[in-house]
């Protein structure tokens, strides 16, 4: 076989020369030991994660000399480390001693590669015990199922089921059922507790809620949770109505409760004091805080749910605080105004409290609180970032409130200015056109006069033309008119001193 290192081999031969040296002997005993070999490891592993496998030599013997492998199947384990000589999977072992050891112990580290089934089991294997006799070994093995995450998941059982659910020394109604989700139980009056007991189908499965419980007057709701090992979750109720044979009921904001009549069944808020007064004839357990003259009582509702109440001259208020880093308040209404800020109903610890504010998007408001520790009544600056509070300042908002002002009357002057720079440009520019198109018009009549003057002087020109022709053509009319006249006269004095033709043409 072939070894990985120079110390492997080294053991090697040292065990071959005390196995010689036993042969030439002889045995020292005649008895034969047995020895076993087991692996062991998860069954289950996720791929690509590691998964430890243990190898274990014991006998009932001494054990003096060994030698074994382990064998695994590389497409699926990668060895990453082990105790084994070399780092690897060979093992050689020799006691140095003649008292030998009874079991030694290896472990070798593998990543998973690949999903399915692979099987570790040991090889050439040799066990002495520390005479050099031989001994009788078993070999065990193991089997490695590599899964993915999904398949992990689909393996968890999905039973969140109850095998039992009681109440110690009573009886539920009705008689227990796995599918039955709701139960009735009545106890004695004066009851503070109950021990509740529960054990799941499953033994995977997880539940809570099965242990003693605090109860007190009147109904009370106990829920018992199962969860399965895949998450999913089932809850079991049991409704205790502890007899209350004179129960003190009240309304407050139209929701019904009972006065608490235990101290075991109602804890004083911090800065309170524990105190007691009497409704009704009854001695009731109460807390007090004398720096705001505040008195609390327990009340409950009807699914069993504990609060505390301002009591005053059998009046019930809820009381809820508002808690920042270093204060607690109690947050009242403010019926006066704020300089600049407007007033909104706003959630605080999840309860909505009156407030003011700059704006409906501002982050920061002021409230008007009674200061639980001082009893002093003052308005606070309320940061919803780091949900702090701190005295409001009056003083410094109105200097702000005047800062701002007097910003706001320089932006608006300087606006004003610049909206009378700007209509003077407009105008300027306006006149300007209006200048430029009178010039243009006025241009524009001269030229139409000038135009009308010229064309009155062709027009006199012209006449005076027309009147010269029409005075020449007269002339020559009457020029005419002359030349026929003497014309006339001329053929009458021939006729009156010429009858005959010649004489007339002569």
């Amino acid at each position: 076989m072939k070894l990985s290192s120079k110390g492997v081999i080294m053991k090697k031969l040292k065990l071959l020369l005390i196995s010689l040296v036993s042969l030439m002997l002889g045995p020292i005993v005649t008895y034969a030991a047995s020895a076993s070999v087991s692996v062991s490891s998860s069954s289950q592993i996720l791929i690509g994660n590691t998964v430890t496998v243990t190898v274990k030599l014991s006998s009932s013997s001494a054990i003096g000399s060994w030698e074994m492998q382990l064998n695994y199947d590389k497409k699926y384990l990668q060895l990453t480390s082990s105790t084994a000589d070399d780092n690897g999977n060979y093992i050689v072992g020799v006691m140095p001693t003649d008292d030998g050891i009874k079991s030694k112990t290896y472990t070798f580290k593998f990543k998973t590669l690949k999903t399915g089934s692979t099987k570790l089991t040991i090889g050439s294997l040799v066990v002495y015990d520390n005479n050099m006799n031989e001994m009788d070994v078993d070999a065990g093995s193991k089997t490695i199922k590599i899964i993915t995450q999904q398949e992990l998941e689909d393996s968890y059982s999905k039973d969140n089921n109850l095998k039992s659910l009681s109440v110690e020394g009573y009886s539920l109604t009705p008689a227990f059922n796995k599918d039955t989700l709701s139960y009735n139980l009545t106890v004695p009056e004066g009851t503070t507790s109950i021990n509740v007991k529960a054990t799941p189908s499953d033994s995977k499965a997880s539940v809570s809620g099965d242990d003693e419980v605090k109860v007190s007057e009147g109904l009370n709701t106990v829920n018992v949770v199962v969860r399965a090992e895949n998450g999913s979750e089932k809850t079991y109720t049991i409704l205790v109505n502890v007899i209350d044979q004179n129960p003190i009921n009240v309304s407050v904001n139209g929701t019904s409760y009972t006065v608490i009549k235990l101290r075991s069944n109602y804890t004083c808020p911090q800065l309170y004091t524990e105190s007691e007064i009497e409704i009704n004839g009854f001695k009731i357990p109460a807390c007090y805080n004398e720096k705001i003259n505040y008195t609390l009582v327990g009340l409950k509702k009807e699914d069993g749910t504990v609060i505390s109440s301002i009591y005053d001259n059998n009046e019930y208020a809820l009381y809820e605080e508002a808690v920042g880093t270093s204060l607690k308040l109690v947050i009242l209404d403010y019926d006066k105004k704020i300089d600049g800020l407007n007033k909104y109903q706003e959630i605080i610890d999840g309860v909505s409290y009156p407030v003011f504010k700059a704006s409906d998007n501002a982050k920061n408001y002021v409230v008007y609180g009674l200061n639980v520790l001082t009893g002093e009544k003052d308005l606070y600056n309320y940061d919803t970032i780091n949900k702090t509070f701190t005295l409001y300042d009056s003083d410094l908002m109105n200097n702000l409130n005047k800062l701002n002002k007097t910003y706001l009357y320089v932006i608006l002057a300087f606006g004003g200015g610049l909206f009378l720079a700007i209509i003077c440009l407009f105008s300027m520019n306006a006149s300007k056109k209006k200048t430029i198109k009178t010039n243009l018009e006025l241009k524009k009549m001269v030229e139409e006069k000038k135009e009308k003057e010229d064309n009155k002087k062709v027009s006199k020109k012209d006449k005076k033309k027309k009147k010269v022709k029409e005075e020449q053509k007269e002339e020559v009319k009457d020029k005419e008119v002359v030349k026929e006249e003497i014309k006339e006269e001329t053929k009458e004095f021939y006729d009156i001193f010429a009858d005959d033709k010649s004489k007339k043409k002569r």
